[in-house]
Formats: C-alpha cells, sequence, structure tokens
C-alpha cells in the first residue's frame, strides 16, 4: 500500500504541523507496517532523513507547485490522507483543489483529523483594493453593504464546494467535537466523526539529551518554576507594552520564576519574542529556546509550570504532560480545545484581558496537582476519542485493495 500525506504546510517552520507529521506517521506505521508512506513537504531533505521515507514537493503552498499539479505525486497511490492543522477554515479552497485532483486521479481519500474555526480565513475572504472603494461608495451613497454581501456569498459558494468535495472522501475525521460541529454547517456529513489531534501522541526525548548550552541549562534547571511563552508573529499581540508589564508583574511576584520562550514558528516568531523580551525589566529571567524538534519541545514544556501561548500546539504539548495552559486567542480552535479542560483564554490577540491572565497564571500555579488530575481524565477521554478514530481509519485502509493508477 502506498498513503500520500499532505495538505497542510509541512517543512514550514512551524513545530506544530511538525509534531503533526510524526504523530501520524507513527500512527500509521503501528496500523499498516507494510505502507509505503510518502510526505508531501518543504523540508524533503530533512523529512526523509528524520523519517526515513519518500518525499514529494509541497503541491498547494509552494507557489512553484501549485495544488492542482497534485496528481504529478500521484503515480501508484493508494490514499491521499490531508492530516492536520485547521485547513478547513484557513485554506479551504486550497483543500479541495488537493482532494479534487486525488479524486480526478482515481485515488481514494482521507481527512484526518482536521480543524475548523468557526470563522473562515478573513485573508481569503476580503475585497480587493479597487473593489473595496467601489463597496465603500455604494455603501456612503446608498446604504447597500455590498462588501457584507458579497463575503456573505462567498462564504456560502465555500461552504457548498467543502459539501461535495469531502463528500466523496473515504472518511471525515474532525479534531474536535466543535470543529465538527462548524462542518456541519456546510452539509449533514452523518459519517463524519469527531476524534483529537493527533499531536496528543507526540513522544518527547529524555530531558538529559536537550541540546543545552551549559549557562542556559544551569539557568532553567535553577528555577522554582517555569512559564513557557509562545506568541505568533502570524498574529501579534497589540497591546505589547501592557503584556510586557504583566510578565515583568509576574516575575515580581514570583522570585523564583523563569520565563522560558518558545517560538512555534521558529523564525518569525523567534523574531517577535526576542523584541518583546528585549523591552522586559528582567532579562536576566527569561530563556530564549533555541532548538526546535517536537520531541525537544515538549521535554522542555514537560518541566514547566504554566504554558501562556497564541499558538495551539505549544498548548497540547504542554497539556501531554498535564501542564495548564492559558490560551491567547487567534481564532476559535485555542478555545475550543482548552475548553475541555477547562482552561480560560485571556482573550486575544487584538483584545488581551490581561487581569484574566494573570489571574489564571496565578491559578494554575498554586493548583498544580489538582489540575493535573482533572486533566489526567480528560486526556483519556480524548486518547479513546482518537482510538474510536483510529478504528475507522484502519478499516479504511484495509477495505479495499489499491486503487490508485499504475506509476509511470
Amino acid at each position: 500500500m502506498k498513503i500520500l500525506l499532505g495538505g497542510v504546510p509541512f517543512g514550514c517552520d512551524n513545530i506544530g504541523d511538525e509534531a503533526i507529521l510524526a504523530s501520524v506517521i507513527g500512527l500509521l506505521r503501528g496500523i499498516r507496517p507494510d505502507a509505503e508512506i510518502l510526505v508531501s513537504t518543504g523540508d524533503r531533505a530533512g523529512t526523509e532523513r528524520k523519517f526515513g521515507l519518500e518525499t514529494v514537493p509541497l503541491y498547494g503552498f509552494d507557489p512553484s507547485v501549485p495544488a492542482g499539479r497534485l496528481g504529478e505525486a500521484l503515480g501508484g497511490v493508494d490514499f491521499f490522507i490531508w492530516a492536520g492543522a485547521t485547513g478547513l477554515s484557513d485554506y479551504p479552497e486550497m483543500a479541495c483543489t488537493l482532494l479534487e485532483t486525488a479524486h480526478a486521479h482515481g485515488v481514494r481519500t482521507i481527512v484526518w483529523s482536521v480543524g475548523m474555526n468557526d470563522i473562515f480565513n478573513p485573508i481569503f475572504f476580503a475585497l480587493g483594493r479597487k473593489k473595496k472603494k467601489i463597496a465603500d461608495l455604494f455603501k456612503k451613497c446608498c446604504g447597500l453593504d455590498l462588501e457584507k454581501r458579497w463575503t456573505e456569498w462567498r462564504v456560502r459558494s465555500v461552504r457548498r464546494r467543502l459539501a461535495a468535495v469531502l463528500g466523496r472522501c473515504d472518511l471525515v475525521v474532525l479534531r474536535d467535537a466543535k470543529s465538527l460541529e462548524v462542518l456541519r454547517l456546510c452539509a449533514p456529513f452523518p459519517d463524519a466523526v469527531a476524534g483529537a489531534d493527533t499531536a496528543i501522541l507526540q513522544k518527547q526525548c529524555p530531558p538529559e539529551d536537550l541540546p543545552w548550552k551549559d549557562s542556559e541549562r544551569d539557568l532553567f534547571l535553577s528555577a522554582s518554576e517555569r512559564m513557557a511563552v509562545c506568541v505568533s508573529e502570524q498574529n501579534p499581540i497589540r497591546e505589547r507594552d501592557r503584556f510586557i508589564a504583566c510578565l515583568d508583574g509576574m516575575l515580581e511576584k514570583h522570585p523564583g520564576l523563569l520565563v522560558v520562550t518558545i517560538p512555534m514558528n521558529p523564525k518569525n516568531d523567534f523574531r517577535i519574542m526576542e523584541k518583546l523580551m528585549r523591552a522586559s525589566k528582567h532579562p536576566d529571567r527569561i530563556l530564549s529556546l533555541r532548538f526546535f524538534e517536537p520531541e525537544e519541545v515538549q521535554a522542555v514544556a514537560a518541566e514547566c509550570s504554566v504554558i501562556v501561548s497564541s499558538r495551539l500546539h505549544l498548548l497540547i504539548l504542554g497539556l501531554n504532560n498535564l501542564v495548564p495552559g492559558v490560551g491567547i486567542a487567534r481564532g476559535s480552535k485555542i478555545e475550543f480545545f482548552l475548553s475541555r479542560f477547562g482552561l480560560a483564554t485571556a482573550g486575544s490577540t487584538v483584545a488581551l484581558d490581561l487581569p484574566r491572565l494573570t489571574e489564571s497564571v496565578e491559578h494554575a500555579l498554586a493548583h498544580r496537582d489538582e489540575f493535573k488530575k482533572r486533566a489526567a481524565s480528560v486526556r483519556a477521554e480524548m486518547l479513546a476519542d482518537l482510538d474510536r478514530a483510529k478504528s475507522l481509519l484502519q478499516q479504511t485502509l484495509a477495505s479495499a485493495p489499491s486503487h490508485g493508477r499504475p506509476a509511470d
């Protein structure tokens, strides 16, 4: 059997996507050790070296290989699996093109553990500059909101396309129940199910294998409490100065606390967090992580007392070890995930709720043992949800002989 994993910008400096990839590869190898797995990725050499498999170009996310050219990689492929991330709302039309291309080549398709926000990515629904001027003029002159009507039409159009394309997939598994509810605004999808984010299976390296510099290791180990922090460069926090002042206040209240910045995008997030932390009054109590494999990041997160993040997958990697998190929302996905654990979101990157952020961190630091008991039960439920979805995946992969076209 030959399986192609794609539909997500793997290999593009996103630790969350790489955690998904590692976990899905491990899951598939457990289900079908005989399968040949291909990965569509922007880091072909690194992915091949790490996982010992073949790769193909990053169709749909690399401008030189648009989604419609996916057919180039489908020779002999039995299943195209779109695995993970929030692509049903972040880039729905690209997802549809990839799946349609697989269908056109006789390749069976699986949507595996994908999330969906309650709104589509606004970037793909914004009017161009000229159209926006015309719409603004109509609204001013006659009160007709063309922009709103156009957006509503685009949303209906995308929902119809998702309904048609996903209706042809052999299996549709959403990341959580709320994502499935949002998907069902497109069509009933009676056979679609909610599982869990595959990154809850992420493995971690032994703490002694972390590639710290000696001074970094000493600073990390000397702290009595550690707070991991990640803010996204994609949606930077608008109230930067107040956010920094809030972190400084926590450092002053807790003399043994160390802030560990963990950029989940090692390039872009690293730059913005360096700028943030240089403005702190206590730079000697801030440690910036400089190694970025998912198994390493999870090992660091496991040793933290609390995590504050606008990146979902740092929260997931922490909760894999029952470390409480405080989310800073950008879209609904963080709230969807944390609500199951009874954890808070402290506003959003646009409107940060600093009192709630402080209160949530203080509560997490004071009630760690109590939280771990509750979180262990929730995590067990999520693993059971994923196991049920895994059984459906196993049945789907075993349900028929190869349907891919012969290799060229």
